[in-house]
């Protein structure tokens, strides 16, 4: 007797196992490894480290578009890919496509929202210097919302993606930091919450 142990993809599907969710301001990402793909898959393989957004918290095995998933490096966790990529994403965005932060720029961090503790960790990142006084570049919420409407092509977004997975490696946002929901309910102020699923927070 054969034993399923999830549906099976079709063509232009793969079949995830998830290993990390998590919830940010910019809705849920989860992380996990590809264990079947369709025969006419061209993109990915048994095996491969992947991640994609959803609409909500996705546990066990799951169905997902090839076109939607990314790619993760062997050397950065399934965990930071799912907890810290997409805030780190928009905030490149803001400092390197709206605003270009280079070596010595003074720079003011004044959007209260939850991705400008990535913001700041990307103009350190990038060699400048967050101040509270006298800066050369004012960073504000005009400059998410400018962010959020920003389209890049497909080779822009993969190098978007590779500048991410090295600023990651490189430890720019290990003060940052997840909550479990249980430190979420002690008064955690982590902007990214590792969502309690059924899952294993696997590196």
């Amino acid at each position: 007797m054969t034993r399923m142990i999830g549906p099976r993809p079709s063509e232009g599907e793969v079949r995830v196992h998830v290993a990390s969710v998590a919830l940010s301001a910019l809705g849920t990402q989860v992380a996990g490894t590809v264990d079947a793909v369709a025969r006419e898959s061209i993109g990915f393989a048994r095996g491969d480290r992947v991640a994609f957004r959803a609409d909500k918290p996705r546990t066990g095995r799951v169905i997902v578009q090839e076109r939607d998933l990314m790619g993760v490096p062997a050397d950065v966790s399934l965990d930071a890919a799912a907890g810290l990529f997409p805030c780190a994403l928009l905030a490149r965005t803001v400092t390197r496509q709206v605003h270009t932060v280079g070596s010595g720029d003074r720079v003011a961090v004044l959007d209260g929202s939850a991705l400008a503790p990535f913001i700041r960790a990307w103009v350190d990142y990038l060699g400048g210097v967050v101040v509270d006084d006298q800066p050369e570049l004012t960073i504000t919420s005009a400059d998410v919302r400018a962010a959020r409407a920003v389209k890049t092509a497909h080779g822009t977004a993969q190098q978007a993606a590779a500048d991410v997975f090295a600023a990651i490696r490189s430890g720019a946002f290990d003060d940052i930091g997840f909550s479990t929901p249980e430190e979420a309910r002690r008064g955690s102020r982590s902007p990214v919450l590792l969502h309690p699923a059924e899952v294993t927070l696997a590196a």
